[in-house]
């Protein structure tokens, strides 16, 4: 069961999980991916063919095990001992007339998973995390294959997340919502039904802020920001974990309250409730914790608009 990786993590996005950006988990502009080959045997081994970008002429693959290739789609397998293992893969090749090498650390356990922060909230969420799985299979059962996923937080497994028929498993990708600050082992554990081999992959995390010693300040405040559809600082945004709830007031100098909402983030665009766009100028913002999580924050913040 051959899977296109890139294809694969592209429906898993679009479809399944569409708050993660594509670009997060294979660079628009790499010399080369690869994309994975299910194998009976994955608790020792991990099969791999490798893509080179379209303008790529390959002279030469360095598997970085001692084994190379001149072929333009290798197809190679990989022995490993250890679930953290990885290898650098060198590609000679010409583009344009010029001839370059290229290097790229490779996971070879077919366990291994990508941790991310939902694309849309970033790090204003900082508790809320993604779970891709390399094989970028979707959340559906007929994708399975005989592979099963399980995934644990801390040698504990969790709770949701499973198929209808629980004989399936566990959905392979993982929209998850950390309880607690500090360090976290999440561990993916996957299986062949069919061959009985299993692997498994821990990634280790760091979750913050410390919420567990009463209210926290909020961190990382802009005094200014652009909305002015350029990529940056487009909005005034403030950090935080994305499990508290908070009352967000936006006022003008004089007084008058112009923005008004309830939300686990705090972001504001630069426009009114009726969504008509604020004028340069310094406006006054208050926020309030209803869940008493985070100390309440009141001050002033620049809209700036400039130029794009």
């Amino acid at each position: 069961m051959i899977r296109n990786l890139l294809t694969l993590i592209a429906f898993t996005i679009s479809t399944l999980l569409p708050g993660i950006g594509f670009a997060q988990w294979f660079e628009a502009d790499s010399v080369f991916t690869w994309k994975l080959i299910e194998t009976a045997n994955i608790d020792s081994l991990s099969t791999l063919q490798f893509i080179p970008r379209s303008d790529v002429t390959p002279t030469n693959w360095d598997f970085g095990d001692g084994a190379t290739s001149n072929v333009t789609l290798p197809i190679h397998t990989y022995s490993y001992t250890s679930w953290d293992d990885s290898v650098d893969v060198t590609l000679s090749y010409t583009t344009n007339g010029q001839s370059l090498i290229y290097t790229r650390s490779i996971p070879v356990s077919p366990a291994f998973f990508f941790i991310s922060s939902d694309r849309n909230l970033g790090q204003l969420a900082t508790y809320k995390k993604v779970f891709i799985n390399l094989y970028g299979i979707p959340n559906h059962p007929d994708s399975l294959g005989n592979l099963r996923f399980h995934w644990l937080v801390d040698d504990t497994p969790i709770s949701d997340n499973y198929f209808d028929d629980v004989n399936l498993g566990q959905w392979p990708n993982i929209y998850y919502t950390f309880t607690t600050t500090g360090v976290h082992q999440v561990k993916l554990e996957l299986s062949n039904t069919s061959s009985g081999e299993t692997a498994e992959f821990t990634h280790t995390i760091r979750i913050q802020p410390d919420l567990s010693s009463g209210k926290v300040p909020l961190e990382n405040i802009p005094n200014v920001f652009s909305p002015n559809a350029d990529g940056l600082n487009d909005e005034f945004t403030i950090p935080s974990s994305g499990t508290a709830w908070f009352d967000i007031r936006i006022y003008t100098r004089s007084g008058g309250l112009i923005y008004k909402t309830e939300s686990s983030v705090i972001r504001w665009d630069g426009k009114n409730d009726k969504g008509t766009d604020m004028p340069e100028g310094i406006y006054y913002y208050v926020i309030e914790d209803l869940s008493r999580q985070y100390q309440n924050v009141k001050g002033f913040v620049y809209l700036f608009r400039g130029e794009k």
